[in-house]
């Protein structure tokens, strides 16, 4: 997602493969899983940009961050499922398969995004 744009989507099993499928809607993009409007990506692609989307395992505050999260190893994917790949210094987040969440709902800086809900 990009805000409340969806800019990708992504079958991580799809029928008769087990390499997941990308569909990127825009183009030239550097957020985008691949270089490729639609394809197979291997795991280390998606691993690679899962990477991107989570703190660091070697960060200061890391096992701080896991037990706020209720995790108690390192695992990206784990990660990603609760913080819905946020970060604080973009608008790109996922929104998974049966979710009806919006930008609003995972925003780190509403204040910045949506002033009018502060007051």
């Amino acid at each position: 997602m990009l805000m409340d744009d969806v800019i990708a989507s992504v079958d991580l099993k799809p029928n008769g493969s087990d390499k997941p499928y990308v569909i990127n809607y825009i183009t030239g993009f550097n957020k985008q899983f691949s270089p490729y409007l639609e394809g197979y990506i291997t795991k280390d692609e998606l691993e690679r940009w899962l990477k991107w989307r989570v703190f660091p395992e070697t960060r200061v505050n890391a096992d701080e961050l896991l037990a706020a999260l209720g995790l108690n190893s390192y695992n990206r994917w784990a990660i990603v499922r609760k913080t819905h790949g946020v970060m604080a210094d973009d608008e790109i987040w996922l929104r998974f398969k049966g979710e009806t969440l919006k930008h609003r709902d995972v925003c780190l800086r509403k204040y910045l995004y949506y002033p009018e809900e502060q007051k």
